[in-house]
């Protein structure tokens, strides 16, 4: 059943002294019951969701506004093109190494008590940014931006589970995963008219009174519930081998879009012996940093798989559509926004559908119809050539939304309601890690396609669009997006897997 958990009686494990020791110590019938039927402590669960919708928006939104201030920010930094990137680079990285201490942290210590807190920090960033006109200081300001965020985010699908009941649980999902995808979608075009009209401070000053309306809407909204912290042990040795792990991995995937070097190999060989010895660390730990009993299970870790994929195929399209339609179909920057935001509006209307249908068919229909349909349109969208037109385009653009939307929902569904009600937290965090992993890998993977094709098709090394030739960028655009709806493919075949189980 989709709603079934992963060990819902205590393991006899390394996790066994705590498996009782929940953060706010629910006994076993009221972790079955809050499972069912979500526990808002008296608070209005769709106020709760508001909160959280709101922390979610601005946290997307601020991985993609940057991007398009980045050519402004160089010149006023009067810092090198390959510099700025770590503009947006820092941010994800932040996010990614400390996400899932923040999962473990909610599930020690109580979710909303670390969702505020990040948002707090997420608005404290946000004014530090804005205050910062020496390079260094912004990249250290984004850190702390990063991390706020990651608190916030590691815990949101953990609250949202806990409030809502089985039966409503896949729409509330499906809204969350609907804000995540406007607020990747709207950060460009937002961007772009806060840059074009206000100094570029602004694209982070506009964060700080949404910080803290939604900081004081917490206060009043969401569930302050005391936890017993009897017993309680923090893994700091694991801690310490995840964090720069996870540091090394994304440093070294960010680079490999530049091409293989000594360098990267070596963060990469070192990136890979950390998350090892982490490993080790945590299968020998009294109270473990991450749940590693939940891979037990081939269908949790088909949720993570098909988690990473979707997000690798997102990742990779953001990043080389906007070549296609500026450089490859002459589109002005204003229509190549319109196109985009056609994926944002699929989506907050499709999302919260796929998310109502989950909870009346179950999840799995969804999930597999949703990557079949993803594959397709990013099929449709590889053989779209400079003289596509445009209402074609927009088609072929609304089909992959179309997909992401469907999946997404009750993919999401599936991930947290397979998690044992004291680690949501983790799960919830191990979520937004391989979303944010996969749109990384997805970036530097597509870029190394795209180039590396075009470089074949040329037969010299090309590091962006040739003028009058667009037989060589459309090579290497065909290759990238027909290797991303392959792996969709994959997906989809893993989704598959996981509905046949699930009738047994």
């Amino acid at each position: 059943m989709d709603n079934e958990r992963l060990n819902t009686t205590p393991a006899k494990d390394a996790h066994s002294e705590v498996a009782n020791v929940d953060a706010c110590g629910p006994s076993v019938e009221e972790r079955r019951r809050i499972a069912l039927e979500g526990d808002t402590h008296g608070k209005n669960k769709w106020a709760i969701l508001f909160t959280v919708l709101v922390m979610t928006f601005m946290s997307t939104l601020d991985s993609s506004i940057v991007n398009v201030a980045l050519p402004v920010m160089q010149k006023a930094l009067a810092v090198s093109l390959s510099d700025i990137q770590w503009v947006s680079t820092v941010y994800l990285v932040a996010i990614c190494a400390s996400m899932l201490i923040f999962g473990r942290l909610g599930d020690m210590f109580g979710k909303v008590w670390l969702f505020q807190a990040g948002v707090a920090l997420f608005a404290i960033g946000s004014l530090l940014c804005g205050l910062s006109h020496a390079f260094a200081m912004l990249l250290v300001s984004r850190c702390v931006q990063g991390i706020g965020a990651a608190a916030a985010m590691a815990n949101n699908m953990g609250i949202i589970t806990e409030s809502f009941p089985a039966k409503e649980r896949g729409r509330a999902l499906g809204l969350l995963a609907s804000f995540v995808a406007l607020g990747m979608m709207c950060g460009p075009v937002l961007g772009g008219v806060i840059v074009s009209s206000l100094p570029w401070e602004y694209i982070f000053l506009i964060n700080v009174p949404v910080g803290v309306a939604c900081f004081a809407a917490g206060l009043k909204t969401l569930p302050h519930v005391c936890p017993d912290r009897r017993g309680i042990k923090f893994d700091l040795p694991g801690a310490c081998a995840l964090v720069p792990a996870l540091v090394l991995l994304l440093c070294s995937i960010t680079f490999m879009g530049e091409g293989a070097s000594l360098k990267i190999a070596g963060m990469l060989l070192a990136g890979l012996l950390l998350m090892a010895l982490f490993v080790h660390i945590e299968l020998h730990a009294e109270q473990p940093l991450a749940r590693l009993s939940v891979f037990s299970s081939l269908t949790f870790n088909i949720n993570v798989l098909a988690t990473l994929i979707s997000f690798i195929a997102i990742g990779a399209s953001e990043i080389i559509l906007p070549f296609y339609f500026q450089d490859a179909h002459g589109f002005s920057p204003s229509l190549s926004g319109f196109l985009f935001a056609v994926i944002p509006l699929v989506n907050i209307v499709v999302g919260p559908l796929s998310g109502s249908l989950s909870d009346r068919v179950g999840s799995h229909i969804p999930t597999c119809v949703g990557l079949f349909i993803y594959s397709l349109g990013l099929a449709a969208v590889g053989f779209l050539n400079e003289n596509s037109p445009l209402p074609v385009i927009i088609a072929a653009v609304a089909l992959m939304s179309l997909g992401t939307s469907t999946f997404q929902s009750p993919n999401n569904s599936l991930f947290m309601s397979a998690a044992p009600l004291d680690a949501l937290g983790f799960v919830g965090s191990l979520s937004g890690l391989s979303q944010n992993m996969g749109m990384a890998l997805g970036i530097s993977g597509g870029m190394a396609i795209l180039y590396g094709k075009m470089g074949e098709a040329a037969g010299r090394p090309v590091a962006g669009y040739v003028a009058g030739r667009p037989d060589i960028f459309f090579y290497g655009y065909r290759w990238a997006l027909m290797s991303v709806a392959a792996l969709v493919a994959v997906g989809f075949v893993l989704c598959l897997v996981r509905a046949r189980r699930a009738r047994r």
